[in-house]
């Protein structure tokens, strides 16, 4: 057995150790702020920030249109409020839903929101899209406008859910979580090259996926572009394989010795990517050498997709560090 090969060995046990340790330092820290129960109200809302928003004024709807698969505190909302579906699938694919619940429950208020880049990979959803199958249904319809500014947005909601007490607070909160993180990324432009790796584990049949995040994406806009990091993702890419929501699927990671990545990021299911990596580094030996794997720099951390606004400052600062090791 060659000497990497025992070297990595031997640093996997640290690894693991390091990486449960931070998904539990995460889960405590979420928990922590979450003490007090959010009061819901009878309303269905669409949109991933106007519900982040809501939930942050301690409010959530008795059901919600939301994009669980890119924001993901909604798994922590699952048994408290009902999810009929992405802002895509309550019109393109169940566009009964919305209506059918709001009967169901005796719901009457369908609160949307309005932003000008809803999806950067689907210009053309859009939360509004909904409003045409709503006609005639005996249903009021709100809106909260996030085009000008986070701020704005908070002040709207909390005027929407009659609690414009805690608008100053929620916005003092942010603004000051922001300020802070600012204030800790790296003076300089890191330079650093970063791959993304999604991974998904399928639980009924133990099989695992990989998606690699291709550079312009939200990693990219709200993470990387901060921290002066270049998105390599892009090199991994087979000629012939279709991107989809800013990623393309994957099998093996051979190609992590021409990206070359100084860190490598996990999203999603970080099992199964760290599956892929174990694997590959057993049949390729050579990947012991990509200075990521060589060094350590491998880190488990939460997608953000612009969805949990509110969560931003603690996701950027948690990327920052991991970005500056």
């Amino acid at each position: 057995m060659s000497n990497h090969i025992k070297n990595i060995n031997l640093k996997a046990p640290v690894f693991l150790f390091i990486i449960c340790l931070g998904l539990v330092l995460l889960f405590s820290e979420t928990t922590e702020a979450r003490k007090k129960a959010p009061e819901k109200i009878k309303a269905i809302m669409i949109g991933d920030r106007l519900v982040d928003v809501a939930f942050n004024l301690g409010i959530l709807p008795e059901a919600m249109s939301v994009r669980c698969s890119m924001w993901p505190m909604c798994k922590e909302l699952l048994n408290a409020s009902q999810v009929l579906g992405c802002p895509n699938c309550i019109v393109s694919k169940n566009p009964d839903i919305v209506p059918d619940t709001a009967k169901k429950r005796g719901i009457k208020r369908i609160i949307i929101e309005k932003h000008p880049d809803f999806s950067i990979y689907r210009p053309d959803v859009k939360p509004a899209n909904i409003v045409p199958l709503l006609k005639g249904k005996g249903l009021t319809i709100e809106y909260v406008d996030f085009s000008n500014g986070l701020e704005s947005a908070i002040r709207q909601t909390a005027k929407l859910l009659e609690c414009e007490s805690r608008a100053d607070a929620l916005i003092e909160r942010y603004n000051k979580a922001l300020a802070k993180t600012k204030k800790g990324l790296p003076k300089e432009k890191l330079g650093k090259k970063v791959v993304v790796i999604d991974g998904v584990y399928q639980s009924s049949t133990g099989k695992t996926f990989l998606r690699i995040e291709m550079p312009g994406g939200y990693s990219d806009r709200y993470i990387l572009d901060q921290t002066g990091c270049i998105n390599v993702g892009d090199i991994l890419k087979p000629k012939k394989k279709k991107v989809m929501k800013g990623h393309f699927g994957i099998r093996k990671l051979n190609a992590l010795t021409k990206a070359n990545p100084d860190v490598i990021i996990m999203t999603g299911n970080s099992f199964a990517v760290q599956k892929a990596l174990c694997a590959g580094v057993k049949k390729n030996p050579a990947l012991t050498q990509v200075p990521a794997i060589k060094n350590a720099a491998i880190y488990s951390l939460p997608f953000y997709s612009d969805a949990g606004v509110i969560e931003y400052p603690a996701t950027l600062r948690k990327w920052a560090a991991a970005l500056s090791n």
